[in-house]
């Protein structure tokens, strides 16, 4: 199925948020996360579900070991905390910048797969690879990384906010080290994943804690980072960055990074008019799941009209175990309705 408006394609996407997954077959996340046989029955349980329901809508989720965005973190030393029916976390651990530039001095070279949460994924992973054999699952899939702000904010502690103020030189040093392991990580799982470690075409980055920094403060703690990073992971232009919470004041800041295509997510203070009033790259526009159960189908397609006529390429919502808990499942079903005066005639 194909859509346009304007002479422009758009693409209409349903997303399946992990947490879905363990739900719809009945177990804790902890499970999903941590026992193999536990993870590959629930893949094979929920997709199925969602075929069953969905049809041809939208494609399932590939099978993988569950995502876990601090694989880096915890490679580096990051304890962790395992809930019983939530996702793995990360918690501070470096009480002053100094201990900061110290830690990341001594770590220098690390072997990122040598600690248990590593090997568990690639376990993990061969399993899924054996019980799903046509599926692209890589051998690091779910095990991931974040942008050097979230990084530093996780490992750190909101301190790093004061650190920026009180002690610059200091954190310039601690941010150039910390950002050289993230691409240090990032060449590594290419290289395990039989990937190029330096892509032809560009680069993704995941960096939401950057929106707490505030603007004054983007070209000097965020943007140099950001290019450095992007400039080490691929010789393409394409630079892709999910950043949430920002605000209209920071959006100048993405052209100074030379950002190319931009994903908000759940960013109450930006409106499609002003993210197109401050940019001139392609964005894409998320209807949060929490608001897409509460919305009648009415209000559903204005809200897609309203999207769709700004000029927004790429139009998502999500379907997670809130929405579901909810039943409301079939919300997802009129979203995707709505694009059908924009469908493409064969």
């Amino acid at each position: 199925m194909k859509y346009s408006y304007g002479g422009q394609e758009i693409f209409p996407v349903v997303e399946f948020y992990h947490d879905l997954i363990p739900y719809l077959a009945g177990i804790r996340e902890r499970e999903f996360y941590m026992d193999k046989e536990a993870c590959a029955r629930a893949w094979k349980q929920a997709n199925g579900i969602l075929r069953d329901y969905y049809g041809d809508l939208c494609p399932v989720r590939t099978p993988s070991a569950a995502p876990l965005s601090y694989g880096h973190l915890v490679s580096i030393g990051a304890p962790y905390i395992l809930p019983e029916d939530s996702e793995p976390n990360v918690r501070p651990f470096v009480h002053s910048i100094e201990e900061a530039v110290a830690y990341m001095r001594k770590i220098a070279g690390i072997d990122f797969g040598a600690n248990d949460m590593c090997r568990h994924y690639l376990e993990v992973n061969r399993h899924l690879r054996d019980a799903f054999p046509d599926a692209p699952i890589l051998p690091l899939a779910g095990y991931g990384m974040e942008g050097i702000i979230t990084t530093a904010v996780l490992m750190r502690g909101q301190d790093i906010f004061i650190d920026m103020f009180e002690e610059p030189e200091l954190t310039h040093e601690y941010f150039a080290l910390l950002n050289q392991s993230i691409i240090d990580f990032c060449h590594w799982q290419s290289r395990i994943n039989g990937q190029p470690p330096v892509s032809s075409t560009g680069a993704y980055l995941a960096d939401d804690f950057a929106a707490l920094v505030p603007p004054r403060l983007w070209d000097e703690f965020v943007v140099p980072y950001w290019d450095a990073y992007y400039s080490a992971r691929a010789t393409g232009s394409y630079r892709f960055l999910h950043c949430e919470g920002m605000s209209p004041e920071q959006l100048k800041y993405l052209s100074h990074a030379h950002i190319t295509r931009f994903q908000p997510s759940v960013s109450d203070k930006l409106t499609l008019q002003n993210v197109k009033a401050e940019l001139d790259i392609p964005f894409d526009w998320l209807l949060y799941a929490w608001k897409l159960c509460d919305m009648t189908d009415e209000q559903i397609e204005a809200w897609v009209d309203e999207t769709v006529q700004a000029g927004v390429f790429k139009i998502r919502t999500q379907m997670g175990k809130y929405a579901w808990s909810c039943h409301k499942q079939g919300k997802a079903k009129v979203f995707l309705k709505a694009f059908e005066k924009y469908k493409i005639q064969a």
